[in-house]
């Protein structure tokens, strides 16, 4: 089903509104382009791979605000969109699906929808423009996703590996809670599932220089990280044998080693007003050490058990 056949007719308000719409824009077509959420198996990293286009009547608001930072100097462009009908696809913000929409050379997404007065018979739609920094995120091509190699330089890979760690000599069973990097957490995930956090600026190096084994790029570094472990849905006893499996892990394969004491499991407090009551949300902070070869030979030995769908397959009413 497309987005066209998705779009819902007017309900008989909005008369002048829609006519002055019509005007302004003189019945112009927005493109819009559906994206795909795909994350790679290595170290869980999200791409959005390009699909089908089609095309909307509306109009396109911009404001721009201008930034300087340490990195980057870069406009930002903050966009509504305008229609007299509602788009389905575009009001379900936040699933493995995106659409992306062009004007004048600028490509947005959508962060929310809204606000709406019904007898106007307008629909809202805002976002910001693309981002210059996150463009490499939005791919066209399934063979430019980077499948066989990591993206990033930490620990991670060997965090997202826990999940399908169970050897037969467990005296505590894997609990076989699925963890995800951190602000990469698939949308409206209901627990049990655990996040990744490994602080930027912790991360050090704890020998002079790299090695280099044999006539290879690949380097051979000892490091070390700061990394916070939040779980959701989990009990005491479900978090203990959690500790549990990544202390065995460490002894097994070197993978990481403790530079601290066995971390203590603090519960938070994550509420809501309208249940008035508490989340089951822990924490857990390590410092670990790791060579960065291992953590690549971990994600290469994770990648024989994962796998990603390339091809998304999609029926697109034109």
């Amino acid at each position: 089903m497309g987005m066209l056949d998705e779009m819902q007719e007017p309900d008989g308000f909005g008369g002048p509104a829609l006519e002055g719409l019509r005007v302004l824009t003189e019945n112009a077509e927005i493109p819009f382009t559906l994206y795909v959420r795909r994350v790679l198996p290595l170290d869980g990293y999200v791409f959005w791979l390009r699909s089908e286009t089609v095309c909307v009547q509306g109009s396109v608001h911009r404001t721009t605000v201008k930034l300087q930072n340490e990195d980057e100097t870069i406009s930002i462009n903050r966009v509504v969109f305008t229609s007299g009908t509602a788009v389905v696809r575009l009001d379900t913000i936040g699933a493995d699906q995106i659409w992306v929409g062009e004007a004048a050379g600028v490509r947005f997404a959508f962060s929310s929808g809204g606000p709406r007065f019904r007898q106007s018979g307008l629909y809202h739609y805002a976002g910001d423009a693309i981002y210059p920094a996150l463009e490499s995120q939005l791919i066209n091509d399934a063979q430019m996703l980077p499948l066989n190699t990591l993206i990033v330089s930490n620990s991670l890979p060997v965090w997202l590996a826990l999940a399908s760690y169970n050897p037969v000599w467990l005296q505590i069973p894997n609990p076989g809670v699925t963890l995800y990097p951190s602000y990469a957490v698939p949308d409206n995930l209901r627990p049990p599932y655990g996040v990744v956090h490994v602080e930027p600026d912790a991360t050090e190096a704890l020998q002079a220089f790299p090695y280099y084994p044999g006539l290879t790029t690949t380097q051979e570094q000892l490091a070390a990280d700061m990394v916070r472990i939040t779980l959701y849905g989990l009990t005491n006893d479900s978090a203990n044998a959690f500790v549990n499996l990544v202390i065995q892990y460490s002894r097994d394969t070197n993978a990481i080693g403790m530079m601290s004491l066995l971390p203590i499991i603090r519960d938070h407090k994550r509420t809501q007003a309208e249940l008035g009551i508490l989340a089951m949300k822990k924490t857990i902070d390590w410092q670990v050490s790791y060579y960065q070869g291992a953590a690549r030979t971990v994600a290469l030995q994770l990648i024989e058990e994962a796998t990603c769908a390339i091809v998304p397959q999609f029926q697109i009413a034109a």
